[in-house]
């Protein structure tokens, strides 16, 4: 082989960059040797293992959890979109946001104030029609921030909602329905000075009035001056393929759509853009809306625990030696449940939804807080073996009163004196809640058959013996009635301020339906007598001298309650 001077040249160039090759390589070596270790994950195994706990136990379907601390963040995914053999949620998954959607409505009111279309201290009657006819004009003078804060005295829902899916309540609640509550209600101060209870009207009102204030729509007012701005393309009202099932108890159970009351909850989200909402809190500088995120979040008004700002909650921690604020808000639906929060001493937000009832508030605020996370929830796996047909019957309350049970179609209701019955859903073995969540109901066995039940509301326990195992019931024959007879006695009838009745006709004959229940056919059995198949409820019309309606007179489980026509206030 002839040697050339340019083979010398790439024999040496290899020779010494060999060389520099061992050299670098092992100056290299203690440097990896003492590579610091990776950073700990942000959601630590404590609390991994008590959502996969919580999964495995069959509380949880797909739980989603996103964390920010200082400039690192990052995404978790637990469980399975629907049933054991589905995959897990991910970044484009939706979940319903519930109440954590006021936080949303609360940022649209102060962005409105900051573009000077409103004041805080406007009253609701600003922004209806001249002469609205309020049946209580002190309705009228709520102001916005009372609203906004959970501090009016609106009651917990409206009095005509008379949802044609119980199961999906509020999705039919138009405009119109808002409006004439605003007209007929009665018995509405101008606000309180701390929080008593929630109602799904306050941020519903305030989200109306709002879509009035920029003169469309809310949702679309809301994504403009709002989700737009924040960068937010998967947060909205509506429902995609990407929506993820609710659960609740081991069931599927509906969506929920709140109409005209959006301003409330609604919102569907996906992880990601809620995580990213989230930093545009934590760093308000880096949007537009900087002086509205800080705004909403400013504690305003009182509470038992909290302050309220505008749809947010603030709570004052404390570690012994400083103090800070903890700025959060959860919600639970019918089939999910959220949570969001965050601390600016530290930078720390967390996110955390899930497409189950069961509540995750618990696992976020320890978070926040540095706290170990709560025991992992656990479903019951007994509840396919409740028997409903082991439950009806005539029930003797302490108090002296009786309490009826029944079954219909599948579906085990209670009636207490004076109310309507009570659909009751299973929580455990024996163990029954109402919709509302303000009762339960657990069932007491003796050696055989149940023998008694327990009572659970407001913190309190009534027992009640039972007496038969057969609900009563009076035998009615119906008797015919003429279409105008039924159409004098259909309309709207108000029970107490928060209970009002709906008597409407149909095709078959009359139907009844209270606030937030269900609607069932009633016939006549003798002039002005109605009842329903069940004998759950007795109607006699009382009418006036000119013939007209004055009242009707109602038996429910044997207590008497009266029901007076709404009648239009004068302009």
């Amino acid at each position: 082989m002839r040697y050339s001077w340019r083979m010398g040249f790439l024999c040496a160039h290899r020779a010494w960059a060999g060389v520099l090759f061992a050299v670098l390589w092992s100056a290299s070596m203690p440097v990896a040797a003492a590579r610091t270790p990776a950073e700990p994950s942000l959601l630590s195994s404590a609390f991994r293992e008590t959502i996969e706990r919580g999964v495995a136990n069959g509380a949880y379907a797909s739980v989603a959890v996103g964390v920010i601390d200082g400039k690192r963040r990052d995404t978790f995914y637990f469980g399975h979109r629907d049933g054991t053999q589905s995959k897990p949620a991910d970044d484009d998954s939706l979940f319903e946001l519930g109440a954590i959607s006021e936080v949303f409505t609360g940022i649209l009111l102060t962005q409105a104030a900051i573009e000077g279309k409103l004041h805080f201290s406007d009253p609701v009657e600003k922004f209806l029609p001249t002469s609205f006819p309020f049946a209580d004009t002190r309705l009228g003078k709520i102001t916005l921030a009372q609203l906004a804060t959970q501090h009016s005295t609106l009651p917990a829902q409206p009095a005509n909602l008379f949802p044609d899916d119980i199961d999906d309540p509020y999705a039919g609640y138009a405009s119109e329905d808002l409006l004439a509550l605003l007209a007929f209600q009665r018995g509405s101060g101008q606000g309180r000075e701390t929080f008593d209870s929630y109602s799904v009207l306050n941020a519903g009102l305030l989200g109306h009035l709002l879509g009035r204030v920029y003169q469309t729509a809310y949702a679309e007012a809301l994504t403009t001056k709002v989700l737009a701005p924040l960068g937010l393309q998967h947060v909205s009202f509506t429902d995609g393929g990407n929506l993820l099932p609710g659960h609740a108890h081991g069931a599927i159970v509906p969506h929920w759509h709140y109409g005209v009351l959006a301003g409330a909850a609604g919102l569907r989200a996906s992880l990601p853009d809620m995580l990213a909402f989230l930093q545009r809190n934590l760093t308000p500088e880096d949007t537009s809306l900087r002086s509205a995120l800080l705004l909403a979040r400013q504690p305003l008004a009182a509470g038992s625990a909290d302050q309220f700002g505008f749809g947010w909650n603030v709570r004052e921690k404390s570690d012994g030696a400083a103090s800070w604020p903890l700025v959060w808000r959860a919600s639970r639906t019918a089939g999910f449940a959220s949570f969001v929060g965050f601390r600016t001493d530290r930078q720390r937000a967390i996110v955390v939804l899930g497409n189950a009832s069961e509540d995750v508030a618990a696992l976020g605020m320890a978070w926040l807080g540095d706290e170990a996370p709560p025991p992992a929830p656990r479903a019951s796996d007994i509840i396919a073996t409740n028997r409903l047909d082991d439950y009806p019957g005539l029930y003797q309350i302490a108090t002296g009163n009786e309490a009826v049970v029944r079954v219909t179609a599948n579906k085990l209701s209670l009636q207490l004196p004076g109310e309507f019955p009570r659909r009751l859903r299973a929580a455990d073995k024996d163990v029954f809640f109402a919709d509302s969540g303000t009762l339960g109901v657990t069932f007491m066995r003796g050696i055989d058959d149940v023998n008694g039940l327990v009572l659970h509301a407001g913190g309190s326990n009534v027992s009640a013996s039972r007496l038969s195992m057969r609900a009563p019931r009076l035998a009615r024959a119906p008797i015919a009635t003429t279409a105008g007879a039924r159409s004098a006695v259909a309309g709207d009838y108000r029970l107490d301020e928060a209970s009002w009745l709906r008597i409407a006709s149909s095709a078959q004959g009359l139907t009844l339906q209270w606030t937030l229940g269900e609607r069932r056919s009633i016939f006549a059995y003798a002039p002005d007598r109605y009842t329903d198949a069940e004998g759950a409820v007795d109607l006699r019309f009382l009418r006036d001298a000119q013939g007209q309606v004055a009242r009707i007179h109602l038996e429910l489980a044997g207590a008497a309650r009266e029901a007076a026509p709404l009648r239009r206030p004068l302009p």
